[in-house]
């Protein structure tokens, strides 16, 4: 009888052990599961931020490239004002259009980021100076198409404040931007819708 007694006890002991390591278990278990969770949402968050930095900073970089793209190589090699620098380009950008097959001249806006902005920078035309206007009446006796573009740049360069020998030394820097960015196939179409400023 002792020993069904003690059995008993030895076993009533165990269960109570087990069933007693089972919670001790289950709320250390709790415990793990919630810390997990913490560092999953903590991670998620972290994740998140660095996912929004991460396209702030793309952002900020495409926003440098447009903002310092062929306006800011125009400013830093030819010391020009950014107003100068982008009714100019655009000023030429307008002339090369409309000497290019539009698909070639998509092919130069394409690899200029802004081209539409660029394009409506240029000034509008007001009268020229004597010297502009000789220039101009000259380019529409003769109705070349040529000297009526280069009288019309020769204005909206003038209104920039800036010399209409400041021509020939804008082409340059466009058409070595445009290669840079689309190629020397590109550069190519460009120049020659240039060629003669």
């Amino acid at each position: 009888m002792n020993k069904i007694k003690l059995t008993l006890l030895c076993t009533s002991l165990a269960v109570s052990g087990t069933a007693s390591a089972g919670w001790t278990d289950f709320f250390t278990q709790t415990d793990e599961a919630a810390k997990v969770e913490s560092q999953v949402v903590k991670g998620s968050t972290a994740q998140s931020i660095d996912e929004l930095n991460n396209a702030v900073k793309t952002a900020q970089v495409a926003s440098d490239i447009n903002n310092n793209g062929v306006v800011g190589a125009l400013v830093k090699q030819l010391g020009v004002t950014e107003t100068q620098a982008t009714g100019g380009a655009g000023a030429l950008f307008q002339m090369a259009k409309t000497k290019m097959t539009d698909s070639a001249f998509s092919q130069v806006s394409n690899s200029v980021p802004g081209m539409a902005g660029l394009l409506g920078a240029v000034p509008q035309a007001k009268p020229a100076s004597s010297t502009g206007n000789l220039l101009g009446a000259l380019a529409t006796a003769t109705g070349n198409d040529t000297l009526i573009s280069a009288a019309s740049l020769a204005n909206t360069f003038q209104q920039l404040d800036l010399s209409k020998g400041m021509i020939s030394q804008f082409a340059p820097v466009l058409v070595n931007y445009v290669k840079q960015s689309g190629g020397d196939v590109t550069a190519n179409l460009l120049r020659a819708a240039l060629t003669g400023l």
